[in-house]
Protein backbone atom coordinates (compact mmCIF):
# COMPACT_ATOMS: atom_id res chain seq x y z
CA UNK A 1 0.00 0.00 0.00
CA UNK A 2 1.11 3.93 -1.18
CA UNK A 3 1.68 5.45 2.01
CA UNK A 4 -0.05 8.70 1.36
CA UNK A 5 0.67 10.37 5.03
CA UNK A 6 3.88 11.78 6.46
CA UNK A 7 3.75 12.79 9.71
CA UNK A 8 6.73 14.17 12.08
CA UNK A 9 8.19 16.88 14.28
CA UNK A 10 10.58 19.56 14.35
CA UNK A 11 12.01 21.80 17.06
CA UNK A 12 11.27 25.34 15.30
CA UNK A 13 9.68 28.51 16.18
CA UNK A 14 7.72 30.62 14.68
CA UNK A 15 6.46 34.32 15.89
CA UNK A 16 3.23 35.19 17.03
CA UNK A 17 1.94 36.72 13.11
CA UNK A 18 3.25 33.74 11.50
CA UNK A 19 0.86 31.60 13.66
CA UNK A 20 -2.37 32.67 11.22
CA UNK A 21 -1.06 30.27 8.58
CA UNK A 22 0.41 26.95 7.91
CA UNK A 23 1.70 27.93 5.06
CA UNK A 24 3.61 30.59 6.22
CA UNK A 25 5.46 28.45 8.96
CA UNK A 26 5.55 25.42 6.39
CA UNK A 27 6.50 26.99 3.36
CA UNK A 28 10.25 26.51 3.28
CA UNK A 29 9.77 22.66 3.50
CA UNK A 30 6.72 23.13 0.68
CA UNK A 31 9.15 24.71 -1.09
CA UNK A 32 12.11 22.19 -0.82
CA UNK A 33 9.05 18.96 -1.05
CA UNK A 34 8.04 20.00 -4.54
CA UNK A 35 11.44 21.17 -5.79
CA UNK A 36 12.84 17.39 -4.90
CA UNK A 37 9.95 15.23 -5.57
CA UNK A 38 7.95 17.01 -8.35
CA UNK A 39 4.89 17.10 -6.09
CA UNK A 40 2.19 20.19 -6.62
CA UNK A 41 1.25 21.34 -2.74
CA UNK A 42 -0.29 24.67 -3.11
CA UNK A 43 -1.86 26.20 -5.89
CA UNK A 44 -1.28 29.83 -6.82
CA UNK A 45 -4.87 29.97 -8.55
CA UNK A 46 -8.19 29.00 -8.01
CA UNK A 47 -7.78 26.81 -10.88
CA UNK A 48 -4.42 24.66 -10.08
CA UNK A 49 -4.65 21.59 -8.94
CA UNK A 50 -2.65 19.89 -6.62
CA UNK A 51 -1.01 16.46 -5.94
CA UNK A 52 -0.40 17.17 -1.73
CA UNK A 53 -0.90 19.44 1.17
CA UNK A 54 0.67 19.82 4.05
CA UNK A 55 -0.81 20.93 7.54
CA UNK A 56 1.26 22.39 10.96
CA UNK A 57 0.30 22.24 14.59
CA UNK A 58 2.69 25.73 16.07
CA UNK A 59 3.41 23.66 19.06
CA UNK A 60 6.90 22.79 20.80
CA UNK A 61 7.70 20.93 18.44
CA UNK A 62 5.97 21.77 15.67
CA UNK A 63 3.79 18.86 13.97
CA UNK A 64 3.97 18.55 10.11
CA UNK A 65 1.98 16.13 8.10
CA UNK A 66 2.58 16.41 4.55
CA UNK A 67 -0.33 14.28 2.30
CA UNK A 68 0.31 13.19 -0.92
CA UNK A 69 -2.80 12.37 -3.20
CA UNK A 70 -2.89 8.38 -4.57
CA UNK A 71 -6.50 9.04 -5.98
CA UNK A 72 -8.10 11.93 -8.49
CA UNK A 73 -10.77 13.65 -6.72
CA UNK A 74 -9.92 12.77 -3.06
CA UNK A 75 -8.88 15.36 -0.55
CA UNK A 76 -7.44 13.51 2.67
CA UNK A 77 -6.77 15.19 6.41
CA UNK A 78 -6.77 14.26 9.77
CA UNK A 79 -9.94 15.05 12.50
CA UNK A 80 -7.87 13.70 15.65
CA UNK A 81 -6.75 10.51 14.59
CA UNK A 82 -9.61 9.53 11.89
CA UNK A 83 -8.53 10.29 8.30
CA UNK A 84 -11.21 12.11 6.34
CA UNK A 85 -11.68 12.24 2.67
CA UNK A 86 -14.00 14.47 0.89
CA UNK A 87 -14.17 14.90 -3.03
CA UNK A 88 -12.83 17.76 -3.95
CA UNK A 89 -12.20 18.47 -8.26
CA UNK A 90 -9.17 20.26 -7.54
CA UNK A 91 -7.25 17.27 -6.43
CA UNK A 92 -4.92 15.36 -9.09
CA UNK A 93 -3.43 12.15 -8.08
CA UNK A 94 0.66 12.13 -7.71
CA UNK A 95 2.03 9.70 -10.58
CA UNK A 96 5.60 10.05 -9.47
CA UNK A 97 7.57 7.92 -6.77
CA UNK A 98 6.37 8.53 -3.51
CA UNK A 99 9.39 9.57 -1.23
CA UNK A 100 9.82 7.44 2.07
CA UNK A 101 9.21 9.08 5.85
CA UNK A 102 12.84 9.08 6.26
CA UNK A 103 13.22 10.99 2.53
CA UNK A 104 10.21 13.57 4.03
CA UNK A 105 11.64 14.43 7.43
CA UNK A 106 15.13 14.94 6.04
CA UNK A 107 14.05 17.53 3.60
Amino acid sequence: MIKMMYKFTKSIRCSPEKNKSDLQCGSILMTKLEARFGIKLHADTAEEKVNGHISVSHGTPHIFWVWIYSHNGIHESMRGTEIIEQRSDRVIKFNGTFPTQSEVENV
